[in-house]
């Protein structure tokens, strides 16, 4: 009754027979929603048909879709948003769902089944895969859908199964054609400018390592705009080297602009320096002149000259070290040199011969011999003294000459008198007082000796004369009174304050005394002359210290100053090989710091002193530019030398050893006058950078042919690494492999190779043994053949001239064997090859032949102490021994048969492996 009420009162979709279910969902609301879903996963496809049929809603469809996938739930989707069914939802619902799907069967389906063009162009649109647009280009009924399709297949590939395959449109197949043309001209384009933008590349590297030529940055130009017609498809790697290959070459340009500024910059100092040349000559000349042309040489006269000629010696030998000097340019230096020699040579005489002067004079002592040792040149302007000394020894020497001649005759004529008065008008005229005063008191002497009157004319002039020189004299005195009380008083107080520093108070002392000098004999008296000794005594009392301190010194000062003379003069004797013009340089310098250390000296022996080391270190500069001079022409033979050697034809490497001896050579010279130095340098650089680009050039290629060998044994490795063997026989691509590593082999040293060869030795390893694995199963898939002959051999039904190779003298060997050996030995030799098979094959052997593993084993060892066989020789050797055992009875082996198919069929299966099957012996 239960079953009866419950089937009376059930809904008619819950009806065990599916035919009723399905009339009764044709039958459901489309509401209901929670029964369709239900009778939409029923076991039955007419249920499920029938259910899905009544809903409207394409929400519900996707998500029960989703749920539970099935042919009707896919095929009632298709037909709602294809619009093959009424009522379907609007066109815009159907559009926005189709958007938004990720089935892509269902997308497929809506393409082909779709009953509006917008929808199916929509649905097109979700597609990417280019097989999928391909197939719905060739097959799909609507021309505007089969173009999009055709319009969004691209590559190659799919454009030329296209063509095949595109037969029921004619123009989707032209379309198809047309495009892939185009594609293959573009690519052919693109190959054209591809191998085009790699020859650009290469000239441009290749113009990189090239010595400069005129038309170098043309070409560069010419290249450059070469390359922006052809950068379109160009990869990065492309880029960077062009960039690198351009950088390089405006380096080289730049370098070259570099060079010419520096050779114009050269060339414009040598023309300065040579401009200075001729402007310190003509500077010593013009000083030279101005002392010629003074009418009294004086000491601000030597002192000017000294100054001048000292700051053009500095800026001559400035010039000598920065550019050398020529022969002519030398020889004018030398004899302006000579000719100042000799003014401050007669300079140094006349301060030795200045004190026997002046006594001379206020003695009237002959000056004659002083005047000898003098030898005043005539060229040279006298000073006052030597001009007096002069007047004074010329008129000793005619009043010599009127006394000889008044030995004769006691009187001058008036031609002596006149001569002599108008020597005197002169020396009044003039306002030399000591000349005139000497030239009166001789005329005035002659007359009182001699008693001789003078005519009326000659009196009157002597008189006027005699007014004159008394006049003179008392203006010298009206004029050097006030400075002798002015100097007077200013030593005194000097003698009085003691506050000054000892140097600045002997300073002014020798400077008082200078100017008291000075004044000669005008105005002075007894008493002041007194006053003025004793306050420079008293001075000299109070400094008596520090002058003492001062002298010893200076003459420690001067001896160190002529130890560097005597120091220089043993250099210049005796002048070093070996010595460059850097460390004459430096001895130069040093001697001049030490030079300027050691002062102050004694001022008499100053001059000398300082002649002396102007003249040696003239000599050491003379030296320098001599050695300069012969570094310079030896660096232009390495010059020469690098030239050639850049132009040789021997192998870079070498070429650029030997540019680096010259460099060696070239540091080891020394340095050539600084102008010549840098000109020689970029020269001797240029040779070396040429040299240097070309095996620069070739590293270059031995890297890049390097790197593509590690690329070519990279893509072997990884081609290698890739290859899985299936056969056995496939061992002829290891040894193909194995060839072409052999030629790549041995790698450039590094961690790199290091690493590849490891991973090379591996994967030649586990393709060895996988290649011995296969090619073992396939010999043991062969044991059915072997079984087959041994079999017919025992019960003597094989015809061996059937057989060939090793397999018929094995069975040769068996027929000679079978009257020598025994039934025993044939089944101890059956037992062996056994035991060797299941050890080949990595199975456990039976407790009754495990004494023969030993003797097996050792027996395996001896025959591998060569070369150890590989386990499929192992087991081909082991069969054709197993063939060659005789006499074997038919029964013995069906004995052993079992066990050998066993383990063969292990063999056969996976080679090599180990389980704890043994092999049962029935």
């Amino acid at each position: 009754m239960p079953g009866l009420f419950q089937r009376l009162f059930s809904p008619r979709w819950r009806h065990k027979d599916p035919a009723v279910r399905a009339q009764a969902a044709s039958h459901l609301s489309s509401d209901e929603l929670d029964t369709l879903r239900q009778l939409a996963q029923d076991d039955s496809p007419q249920v499920r048909q029938a259910a899905l049929s009544r809903v409207q809603e394409l929400d519900p469809l996707f998500q029960w879709h989703r749920q539970s996938p099935s042919e009707e739930s896919f095929q009632r989707l298709v037909d709602l948003l294809g619009g093959r069914v009424s009522p379907s939802p609007d066109l815009e619902t159907r559009l926005a769902k189709v958007e938004e799907l990720e089935d892509f069967a269902l997308v497929d389906a809506l393409i082909s089944h779709s009953d509006n063009q917008a929808l199916r162009l929509a649905a097109l649109a979700r597609i990417e895969d280019e097989n999928r647009l391909i197939h719905h280009a060739s097959d799909n009924g609507i021309t505007a859908v089969r173009h999009a399709a055709a319009e969004r297949v691209t590559s190659p590939e799919g454009l030329t199964l296209l063509v095949k395959q595109a037969r029921r449109d004619k123009q989707v197949a032209r379309l198809a054609r047309e495009r892939l043309a185009r594609l293959r001209a573009d690519a052919e384009q693109q190959a054209r400018e591809g191998n085009e933008r790699e020859h650009l590349l290469e000239t441009l590297e290749t113009h990189a390592n090239r010595p400069w030529e005129p038309t170098f940055e043309a070409r560069l130009k010419h290249w450059i705009k070469s390359w922006e017609t052809l950068t379109s498809s160009a990869d990065k790697e492309q880029r960077a080297r062009f960039d690198a290959a351009v950088a390089r070459c405006r380096q080289r340009v730049a370098e070259h602009e570099h060079q010419s500024r520096e050779i114009e910059r050269i060339k414009r100092e040598k023309s300065e320096a040579q401009a200075t040349r001729e402007g310190i000559l003509e500077a010593l000349s013009q000083a030279l002149r101005i002392v010629g042309e003074a009418q009294r040489l004086t000491p601000e006269i030597m002192q000017a000259l000294q100054g001048k000629w000292r700051l053009q010696e500095e800026r001559w030998q400035d010039v000598s070290d920065r550019y050398g000097v020529s022969e002519s340019f030398q020889q004018r230096y030398l004899a302006l040199d000579q000719q100042a020699q000799s003014i401050w040579q007669a300079w140094e005489r006349l301060q030795v011969e200045a004190p026997a002067l002046r006594k001379g004079l206020d003695q009237n002592e002959p000056l004659q011999p002083a005047l000898d040792r003098l030898a005043w040149p005539d060229a040279l302007p006298p000073t006052e003294l030597v001009l007096d000394a002069q007047r004074q020894a010329t008129a000793n020497q005619r009043y010599a000459s009127a006394q000889n001649a008044a030995k004769v005759e006691d009187h001058w004529s008036e031609e002596e008198i006149g001569s002599h008065l108008e020597a005197l008008t002169q020396e009044l005229d003039q306002g030399r007082y000591r000349p005139a005063s000497q030239l009166h008191r001789r005329i005035r002497q002659h007359l009182e000796s001699s008693g001789q009157s003078l005519p009326s004319t000659h009196e009157q002039v002597y008189k006027q004369q005699t007014a004159r020189l008394a006049e003179l004299r008392d203006w010298r005195g009206f004029a050097a009174a006030p400075k002798r009380e002015a100097l007077l008083a200013n030593i005194e107080a000097l003698a009085e304050t003691r506050d000054q520093p000892d140097a600045e108070r002997h300073r002014r002392h020798q400077q008082l005394i200078r100017d008291w000098r000075q004044l000669g004999d005008a105005a002075a008296t007894r008493d002041l002359a007194q006053r003025f000794r004793a306050a420079s005594d008293a001075l000299h009392a109070q400094l008596a210290e520090w002058e003492a301190e001062l002298d010893s010194r200076e003459q420690d000062n001067l001896a160190s100053r002529k130890a560097l003379c005597e120091q220089l003069e043993a250099l210049l004797a005796n002048p070093s090989e070996a010595a460059d013009p850097d460390g004459l340089r430096r001895v130069r310098d040093a001697a001049q710091e030490q030079w300027d250390h050691h002062w102050p000296i004694p001022k008499r022996q100053a001059a000398a002193t300082g002649r002396h080391y102007a003249r040696l270190r003239r000599q050491l500069q003379t030296l320098i530019d001599e050695r300069a001079g012969d570094v310079a022409n030896r660096k232009r033979e390495l010059v020469e030398q690098a030239r050639q050697l850049a132009d040789d034809a021997a192998p870079a490497s070498q070429r650029a050893e030997q540019a680096k001896a010259l460099q060696q050579r070239w540091r080891d010279l020394g340095r050539a006058p600084k102008g010549i130095e840098q000109t020689l340098w970029h020269q001797f650089r240029n040779h070396c950078d040429t040299i240097f680009a070309a095996r620069d050039t070739v590293r270059g290629e031995q890297q890049a042919r390097q790197q593509q060998r590690f690329d070519d044994m990279q893509a072997l490795l990884d081609r290698l690494d890739a290859w899985q063997p299936e056969s056995g026989r496939e061992r002829h691509v290891l040894d193909a492999a194995l060839a072409e590593a052999q030629r790549l082999i041995p790698l450039p040293r590094s961690r790199r190779s290091d690493g590849m060869e490891k991973r090379w030795q591996g994967i030649v390893h586990a393709r060895e043994v996988t290649l011995d694995r296969l090619a073992l199963v396939e010999e043991a898939k062969q044991w059915p053949d072997y079984r087959a002959f041994l079999r017919q051999a025992i019960v003597g039904e094989l015809d061996t001239a059937q057989l060939d190779g090793d397999v018929r003298l094995a069975f040769e060997t068996r027929q000679a064997q079978h009257q020598s050996q025994s039934p025993e030995y044939a089944e101890e030799s059956l037992q062996r090859c056994l035991v060797q098979l299941a050890l080949l094959a990595g199975d456990s052997i039976p407790t009754e032949l495990e004494p023969l593993r030993l003797e097996v084993q050792v027996a395996r060892l001896n025959d591998g102490l060569g070369r150890p066989p590989t386990p499929p020789e192992e087991l081909e050797q082991t069969l054709l021994r197993l063939l060659a055992i005789a006499p074997l009875s038919l029964e013995t082996w069906e004995r052993y048969e079992p066990a050998f198919d066993s383990v063969m069929r292990r063999l056969g299966r996976s080679g090599h492996h180990r389980d704890s099957e043994t092999v049962d012996i029935v």
